[in-house]
């Protein structure tokens, strides 16, 4: 369901999961376009203070705070100051096999000179991932896809289209994946998960198959189409409200306020 910024704080204290210990909670929540608005250039994007601040009060109170992106775990660290927050880059994705880096190497390569005509458009490497950037260049998601993707076939890479930008990285890996660990290794009583992109729809997934209370949350932009929250239940109006909820997380965990 959609929810007005005012009926935050009210979603929260009717959800299964404030009935429950708040260090059962397993908060894992995506970077940008949900803890932070999206900007032109990456390098200058930054949590929003509310969100931050009500991070800092969760850690100490929930079972784990897990921060899970695509970026990388330097930028994480340097983004976001939250001693015992677990930050997972790269969408948690394993080191690549010689194979992967291999086919990782060729796409950087052919995709580079494919899209080297193409203005504001660039590639970004990761350690086992890869990401077509293309928020500042006058050329639409599909066109990029279609330009690339003979090459992701030749590789047998997967390309996922979101935000102005293509994930490319081994099949059958992403969020959903890192998500069933963190299940594996901590054994939470609750979950809830943020995201707002593609490369979040496996997470939504996998959440939604837990047999625990938990909130799958959307992080809505024009940017995404709709089926992209079919698994969630809520979705909010970008980071602003995303904050809203992190506060209400925050207040219910420090007061001990249960239903």
């Amino acid at each position: 369901m959609s929810v007005q910024s005012s009926d935050i704080a009210a979603v929260w204290r009717n959800s299964p999961l404030s009935s429950i210990p708040p260090h059962e909670l397993l908060l894992v929540s995506d970077f940008d376009g949900t803890l932070a608005d999206i900007v032109p250039e990456p390098t200058l994007a930054t949590p929003l203070p509310d969100s931050l601040h009500a991070l800092r009060r969760l850690v100490p109170m929930l079972k784990k705070v897990v921060i899970l992106s695509s970026r990388t775990n330097t930028e994480l660290a340097e983004h976001l100051p939250i001693p015992g927050a677990e930050l997972i880059g790269d969408s948690g994705l394993p080191p690549p096999t010689p194979q992967e880096l291999e086919a990782l190497r060729v796409f950087n390569a052919e995709a580079a000179k494919l899209l080297g005509h193409t203005p504001g458009a660039w590639i970004e490497i990761k350690p086992a991932s890869s990401a077509v950037h293309f928020r500042n260049a006058p050329i639409s998601g599909q066109k990029v896809l279609d330009i690339v993707g003979p090459l992701l076939h030749e590789t047998g890479l997967y390309g996922g289209l979101g935000r102005k930008v293509i994930e490319v990285h081994s099949p059958n890996a992403g969020k959903g994946n890192a998500l069933e660990a963190l299940f594996k290794r901590l054994h939470p009583g609750g979950l809830v998960v943020m995201g707002d992109d593609e490369n979040d729809r496996s997470m939504f997934r996998v959440a939604s198959r837990a047999s625990i209370p938990r909130l799958c949350v959307g992080v809505g932009s024009a940017e995404v189409p709709p089926d992209l929250f079919d698994h969630c239940d809520l979705i909010l109006d970008g980071p602003a409200e995303a904050s809203a909820l992190l506060r209400s997380l925050a207040e219910w965990a420090t007061t001990g306020e249960r239903t």
